[in-house]
C-alpha cells in the first residue's frame, strides 16, 4: 500500500495524502485503502483525505489537508494566512478557510469555514512556498482588521510592511476599491493608515508600537519614525523614534528583532557613532513593558532636559 513514490508525496504534505490520488494517480483501490486504514496505516482527517499514522497532527499537516478537501473552491486565510505568511502572534487552531459561497462540504472541528461571495481567483489568492494557497497579503489583512482590535490589528499591518508583503500605498489603494464590502475592519485600517502615513519604514517592534501610543499621550511634540541620519563612516541608519531638532532619539529593542552578543555590539557601536554627531541616544528593552506609562515619563523628562540644555548652550 505505502510504496516509496505514496511516502515521498505524504513527506510533501507534512504526512497527508488525497483519498483520489491514491485511486487514480497511483493505481490503489479501495479495497487496499480500507485494509490500509483497518491496519492502522492510515486515518481519515475528513472526507477524502487521509493522514499516515506515522506522521504527526501539526499544523502545517492540517493546512494541506484542508487545501485537499477545499483548494479547487476556497483558500487558507485570516490568522492561519498570516502565520503562514511571518506575521508574529498568529494563532494556529481553529485553522481558518475561506470558501465560494454555496459550497457545501463537511469540515473538521479544528477548523473554521467562512462562506464568501467576495472569491477572484487571479486577485484574492497567494501561492505560499510550502504550495499552499492563502489569502492574498492585502485580503489577510483585510479579514484580521474585522477580527483584532487595534493594537493586534497594527502589529500584523506592521509585520507585513516589515516583511515586504504589502506597503501603506498599496493598503489604501486596496481599502478605497473594496471599502463597500463591510466596515468591520475599515476603521482599523484606516486608524493604522493614518499613523503609517509620511513614514518609509514600518515600526521595528511591538515595544516600538507601545512607546508610539504612549507618547501621544504626552505633552511632547510629536516624533519622526525611523529618522534616516548618516554617520560619519557614510553608513545610513534608522533611528526608531526622533527629535532631529534636539538630536534626540529612543531605540526600544524587543529580541524578536535583536538578539545575541554581536547585535549588542552593533548596537552599542552605532550609538557611539550617533554621538560623535551630537545625538543623544536612549535604549529600552523589553523589561519596560509592563510599565511604558513609567519608561515614557522618563523619556519626557529627558526630552524636557534635552532641549533646555540644548537652549543653554546656544546662549552662552
Amino acid at each position: 500500500m505505502l510504496d516509496a513514490d505514496i511516502m515521498q508525496r505524504a513527506a510533501m504534505r507534512h504526512g497527508v495524502l488525497s483519498v483520489d490520488d491514491l485511486l487514480h494517480e497511483f493505481g490503489r483501490t479501495r479495497a487496499s485503502i480500507s485494509r490500509a486504514r483497518r491496519a492502522g496505516l492510515i486515518i481519515d482527517m475528513m472526507p477524502g483525505v487521509v493522514r499516515l499514522v506515522s506522521s504527526t497532527d501539526t499544523f502545517l499537516g492540517r493546512c494541506h489537508a484542508l487545501q485537499l478537501r477545499f483548494g479547487d473552491v476556497g483558500f487558507l486565510s485570516g490568522w492561519t494566512a498570516g502565520r503562514l505568511m511571518g506575521l508574529r502572534a498568529m494563532r494556529r487552531e481553529p485553522v481558518f478557510l475561506t470558501v465560494r459561497h454555496g459550497v457545501r462540504r463537511a469540515s473538521p472541528p479544528w477548523a473554521t469555514m467562512h462562506l464568501t461571495r467576495w472569491f477572484d481567483d487571479d486577485v484574492e489568492r497567494w501561492l505560499h512556498t510550502d504550495g499552499l494557497i492563502t489569502a492574498s497579503p492585502m485580503r489577510t489583512l483585510w479579514s484580521l482588521a474585522a477580527e483584532f482590535n487595534q493594537h493586534r490589528f497594527e502589529r500584523a499591518a506592521e509585520d507585513a510592511w516589515h516583511l515586504g508583503l504589502i506597503t501603506p500605498a498599496e493598503a489604501a489603494t486596496y481599502l478605497e476599491r473594496h471599502r463597500c464590502r463591510g466596515k468591520d475592519g475599515v476603521l482599523r485600517l484606516e486608524g493604522w493608515l493614518e499613523r503609517a502615513a509620511g513614514h518609509e519604514r514600518p515600526a521595528q517592534s511591538n515595544l516600538e508600537r507601545h512607546f508610539l501610543h504612549a507618547l501621544e499621550r504626552r505633552s511632547l511634540p510629536p516624533p519622526e519614525r525611523q529618522h534616516p541620519l548618516e554617520l560619519p563612516t557614510g553608513e545610513i541608519v534608522h533611528l526608531d523614534i526622533a527629535w532631529p531638532s534636539i538630536r534626540l532619539a529612543i531605540e526600544p529593542g524587543a529580541s524578536w528583532w535583536h538578539g545575541g552578543d554581536l547585535a549588542m555590539r552593533r548596537d552599542q557601536a552605532r550609538d557611539r557613532a550617533c554621538g560623535e554627531m551630537g545625538w543623544y541616544i536612549v535604549r529600552f528593552d523589553e523589561s519596560v513593558t509592563g510599565d511604558i506609562e513609567g519608561a515614557v515619563g522618563e523619556v519626557a523628562r529627558i526630552y524636557h532636559r534635552r532641549r533646555a540644555d540644548l537652549r543653554n548652550g546656544a546662549r552662552s
